[in-house]
């Protein structure tokens, strides 16, 4: 079975690895230590990328959870904390950016398959060569459904039209990979461009 469809995740695939710096600015403009902002990539992460809850009620809530109760109220300061959150995802790897969309010059369906909350994609969907030129996009906010949950690939490949052995995923989290190739998907663990791609040129051979 030949290979019909590429699909990509978006965070440290598509876009750079999330800079750490973002949380120790969050420590700075706050006076509270980094290690609690760290924790915005925790359990409370998923109501975020289901398109739950906004930014700003992430952080109230992490704040919350970590007994700073009035800066948790303090709805300008989760407001600029969900904004520098947000922000720190907006770099794009366009050495990857470029490669996604030569594979589908070269005839191969490009999908997008991401956890991603709302308000990134209102704010830079279309400043993101891949998300706007994708054959097909699904992001876990507009389908309250998140990786690994088998449901959401089934949606990615039902909009490519493709069969599972057909699609190539790939993506940075073990996880997204074993659920992908449960369904007879070929997952390709995301550790760096060069290893990917290297990988991928392997299989379609």
């Amino acid at each position: 079975m030949s290979i019909k469809a590429v699909i990509f995740d978006f965070g440290n695939v598509i876009s750079v690895t999330q800079p750490n710096t973002c949380f120790y600015n969050m420590a700075e403009l706050t006076g509270i230590p980094h290690e609690i902002f760290f924790k915005a990539m925790g359990p409370q992460r998923s109501d975020f990328d289901l398109g739950v809850i906004s930014a700003a009620e992430l952080y109230s809530r992490v704040l919350k959870d970590n007994g700073y109760d009035s800066e948790s109220q303090d709805k300008d300061l989760c407001r600029k904390l969900g904004d520098m959150d947000l922000s720190s995802w907006n770099h794009i790897n366009t050495q990857v950016s470029d490669w996604a969309l030569e594979l589908q010059r070269q005839g191969y369906k490009l999908g997008v398959l991401s956890n991603m909350p709302y308000e990134f994609l209102e704010r830079y969907k279309q400043n993101i060569p891949p998300f706007v030129k994708a054959d097909y996009a699904v992001f876990s906010c507009n389908v309250h459904i998140i990786k690994p949950d088998a449901r959401i690939y089934k949606l990615e490949l039902d909009g490519l039209g493709v069969k599972p052995e057909e699609a190539v995923f790939f993506d940075d989290l073990q996880k997204n990979i074993d659920a992908a190739k449960a369904l007879g998907i070929n997952g390709i663990l995301w550790e760096n461009f060069n290893q990917a791609k290297a990988e991928f040129e392997k299989l379609v051979k």
